[in-house]
């Protein structure tokens, strides 16, 4: 490009700025090529542009941060939500005892696959199964390996599997009617055990109240009817409302025991919820009567946070959007299961007795229980890099508040509860059990604390609309713009050129007609020149004076001299005329 090609561009560029200036609806800019004004004014206006410049754009940077960081906004919806839209918590109850020593004998005399295993020897390999912490021993690293091995080689000589070491457990361990002295929901003793469900879980087996339904047809373990009932619900407050259990330790009758106290571990969590005793239970300890208020709390999201809204941002799941593989329903324990179980089939080839999984993958036989101790530690402690589990969107949490005195009190004998425990255990008269209730035996009250639970609403806090309209506020306010402004800069910056280019090729072209034309009448006059008024519908033909009059003369796109340019039907010209005019 030459100098003065380049000069010509310059040129071009600074009068489509100024146009642009002159014509714009932004505020401020048409003083900056105001004709007469001083350069003093227009540096003035130029800072007071760039001032509205500044202004909108560090608040609409605040306003793109707010909807992009918070979109959504939780508040309480009502304090009176009422318990009966509320299943009743699930309790899940676990015996420090793990295994029961006169269980444990008849279960090996009962198998002749045991028949050649020490008691010993399988009261060490069930203390592994019940609880993984002890093949995660850093300290005893080599000897537990060495203790593993060694079992795992002594069962495969004798044709015992991982299936067959759990129905050992299974049968060693406390049964629910063994631990269950009284049992009261609602403060009716029946049917309160056909509530009941005898599952495994990550501290051995345990005893759960109004759970989901569990099905695992590699452990033979088939969903009852009492099971796939829809979860309890009660309609009142108060521990005579809930359930109320006399819990039995049997401490003489013991064999594998998990923890440094006498007593249980419970769990209060959501029906469909996996219960991970291990991790959330709290203790209940022996010779005390413990009352468990329970708040309840429910949220829920609306439609628009579903459609408008990622996962990501809301940080968790609407129903139907993530699937688990080995449960029914998603919570977010599920999913840490299972992605434990997938973790451990891709490390160990295997998975314990007390995770779901599918008939594909085997049980673990015990030298593999070092493998997933270590993964079942990892995921502990990077969760998150681990797993990609959110809570649901829709989810309901029940919040205990425990508090206890000893047990038994000096009026219980003479109470309904201890008189059922009589004719059940056949305890004569005459006999004091104050000693023995002191030392194996505790009492459980759980029940609703409110008579109305919490219910919280996530809504869209800055939908698009909202974002939309703060912006266009904001530059309204700040640069008077609005969305016809946005049109004129696109129009200016990438179509005005193109179209200024049309309209001087459309007035060459025009120029050319009327040249022609203006030739014709001449040659036409000359030829007749007493036909000087066309009677076709009573128009007059134009004289070159009037077609140069009628000539819109504007600028060129090159800037460099004025070219003439005519409108489309500016000419006072014969219909037939104007016709072929119109065909350019």
């Amino acid at each position: 490009m030459t100098r003065s090609e380049k000069v010509r561009a310059q040129r071009k560029h600074k009068r489509i700025l100024q146009h642009f200036c002159e014509s714009s609806s932004i505020h401020g800019l048409k003083h900056v090529y105001e004709d007469g004004s001083l350069m003093f004014e227009r540096v003035v206006w130029i800072l007071v542009f760039l001032s509205g410049v500044c202004f909108s754009s560090y608040f609409c940077w605040q306003v793109w941060q707010k909807w992009e960081q918070s979109p959504i906004l939780t508040s309480v919806e009502t304090q009176l939500y009422p318990l009966k839209n509320v299943p009743f918590p699930a309790v899940t109850i676990c015996n420090v005892n793990k295994v029961s020593e006169s269980k444990l004998y008849e279960a090996i005399l009962a198998n002749p696959k045991f028949k050649n295993v020490s008691y010993t020897k399988l009261q060490s390999t069930l203390r592994f199964m019940t609880k993984l912490d002890r093949a995660f021993d850093e300290y005893n690293d080599e000897e537990n390996q060495e203790k593993l091995l060694e079992m795992s080689q002594l069962y495969q000589a004798r044709n015992i599997s991982a299936s067959d070491l759990f129905e050992i457990l299974k049968k060693a361990a406390p049964a629910c009617s063994d631990m269950m002295m009284d049992c009261k929901w609602l403060e009716s003793p029946e049917p309160c055990m056909e509530y009941f469900s005898f599952l495994p879980t990550d501290d051995g087996m345990c005893c759960t109240f109004n759970g989901a339904k569990y099905l695992d047809s590699m452990l033979g373990i088939e969903p009852s009817s009492n099971e796939t009932r829809e979860p309890l619900r009660v309609n009142g407050n108060g521990y005579r409302m809930g359930l109320t259990l006399v819990i039995d330790a049997k401490l003489r009758d013991f064999s594998v025991i998990n923890g440094k106290f006498d007593g249980f571990k419970v769990l209060v969590h959501s029906p469909e919820e996996f219960p991970d005793v291990a991790d959330r239970g709290f203790v209940l300890g022996l010779g005390t009567e413990t009352f468990v208020g329970v708040k309840v709390t429910t949220s829920f999201y609306t439609e628009e946070v579903a459609k408008e809204v990622s996962p990501k941002k809301r940080q968790c799941l609407m129903e139907g959007e993530k699937n688990l593989k080995y449960f029914e329903y998603y919570s977010r324990s599920a999913c840490h299961i299972e992605c434990d179980t997938l973790l451990m089939q891709e490390r160990c080839q295997c998975r314990p007795y007390f995770f779901k999984g599918d008939n594909e993958t085997s049980f673990c036989e015990m030298q593999a229980y070092k493998c997933i101790a270590k993964v079942f530690e990892e995921i502990r402690l990077n969760d998150d890099d681990v797993c990609d589990c959110l809570p649901p969107c829709s989810d309901t949490w029940y919040e205990p508040e425990i508090s206890y005195a000893s047990f038994p009190g000096r009026g219980f004998n003479r109470t309904s509860t201890y008189k059922r425990i009589e004719r059940k255990r056949k305890i004569g008269p005459g006999v004091d059990m104050t000693e023995y209730l002191k030392s194996n035996v505790a009492m459980l009250h759980v029940y609703y604390k409110e008579k109305t639970g919490m219910r919280y609403r996530t809504d869209i806090r800055f939908g698009a609309a909202d974002f939309i309209a703060s912006i266009g506020g904001l530059l309204g306010l700040g640069l008077g713009m609005s969305f016809i402004s946005v049109i004129e800069i696109l129009y200016y910056v990438f179509f005005r050129r193109l179209f200024l280019w049309q309209r001087v090729k459309l007035s060459r072209l025009t120029m050319r007609v009327t040249r022609i034309l203006s030739r014709n009448s001449r040659q036409e006059r000359k030829r007749n020149p007493s036909s000087l008024e066309v009677t076709e519908n009573n128009n007059v033909w134009p004289s070159a004076a009037t077609l140069s009059s009628s000539i819109a003369t504007i600028s060129s796109p090159s800037f460099d001299k004025q070219i003439p340019l005519t409108r489309r039907h500016s000419l006072n010209l014969p219909p037939h005329l104007q016709k072929r005019l119109n065909k350019y």
